[in-house]
């Protein structure tokens, strides 16, 4: 593998070409595990991998995660499968809506599993065949209202996808920059989350379904409650900083939280801080961060079409990740609710799962 700095994200961010999977050995896995860790952003151009391979490799960093099931399972008492209608029958109406399209959302790898796609078209009876069907995708986080939220994100390029870009923006640099007393300022801060439709994509304000998955995916319970300020799985400290559902700051007027979030937004999106990885061909794997990171997506063809999964890291992290560890409040929350979900999902993520 050949590694080669980013140079366009501050002190992080890293090219590695030269992958083929067929000829990939678990130690060399697991080192590029640990260097994404590190680096935040791995960029891996032109990579041979096969849908298959995906599915099998990614999970080799950490236990496949997302706080949904876990929402599912809590209001049901019982897990159901997208893919299996049989499963569905105690939904309500708006659950079932999410599972129907849901299904169509998702892409046979040839062997009895699924990958997600991210993808803009649609079937003949107008179902979204993948998620963000038209336009831009604004600046986030995955799962951004929840303490819970997880670490990694992987995006596997399959048709289409030169003239696009998946953008980043990291905080541990900034963070590191900004004077002790206005660090303490901002180490005291806690967010509090709202779904606003429009925030991540324009078609949230016109397309229903499109908005019922992103408010179940980012922000299914308003009010929710994070620290602004996290240790990434690298152990650096940085701002977890959701524009796509922060709405107030605890214990603040509104006008005085609009003008830390204006403070907040010229800060943060500086070209200083920011990679935008424009692809040359369709076959990128890109792994991004999700604590201390953000991203967004720029332009696209209208078939461009990609496959994505979000992990745990913990088959690389030599010791459990504790995003909130400066807070002893919201860190002995997480504790309580990360051995909940934990024990409420059961299967590789109970196995796996490196708990504080």
């Amino acid at each position: 593998m050949k590694i080669t700095p980013v140079r366009q994200m501050g002190s992080f961010g890293v090219y590695v070409d030269d992958i083929d999977m067929n000829y990939m050995t678990e130690p060399e896995w697991h080192e590029l595990g640990q260097l994404f860790v590190r680096e935040l952003i791995v960029i891996c151009r032109n990579i041979k991998i096969s849908k298959t391979q995906f599915l099998d490799w990614i999970p080799k960093f950490g236990p496949l995660k997302t706080n949904l099931r876990a929402h599912f399972y809590k209001k049901y008492g019982t897990a159901f499968d997208a893919m299996t209608s049989s499963t569905w029958g105690n939904l309500d109406d708006d659950d079932r809506k999410w599972a129907e399209s849901r299904s169509h959302q998702l892409e046979p790898s040839g062997d009895g599993r699924y990958l997600t796609r991210i993808y803009g078209q649609r079937d003949e009876h107008g179902n979204m065949l993948g998620y963000f069907s038209h336009g831009e995708v604004h600046w986030h986080c995955d799962e951004s209202s929840s303490l819970l939220f997880t670490p990694a994100v992987a995006l596997m390029g399959n048709a289409h996808m030169v003239g696009s870009a998946t953008g980043f923006v990291q905080t541990i640099d900034l963070y590191e920059t900004l004077t002790e007393s206005f660090r303490s300022e901002l180490n005291e801060m806690i967010l509090i989350h709202r779904y606003n439709p429009g925030q991540v994509n324009s078609e949230e304000n016109t397309d229903s379904m499109l908005a019922l998955h992103l408010k179940l995916g980012f922000c299914p319970e308003d009010n929710e409650e994070t620290p602004l300020i996290c240790v990434a799985p690298n152990g650096r400290t940085g701002l977890h900083y959701p524009i796509n559902t922060r709405y107030k700051i605890k214990n603040m007027s509104d006008r005085e939280a609009q003008q830390v979030f204006n403070q907040l937004d010229h800060l943060i999106l500086n070209k200083k801080w920011i990679f935008d990885h424009h692809y040359q061909t369709d076959n990128d794997l890109v792994l991004f961060e999700n604590s201390v990171t953000l991203h967004h997506r720029i332009g696209g063809h209208p078939e461009r079409k990609a496959f994505r999964m979000q992990f745990d890291l913990s088959s690389v992290l030599e010791s459990p990740w504790r995003p909130w560890q400066h807070n002893l409040e919201f860190d002995q929350q997480y504790k309580v609710k990360i051995h909940e979900f934990v024990n409420l999902v059961g299967g590789d993520i109970k196995e796996r799962f490196k708990l504080p």
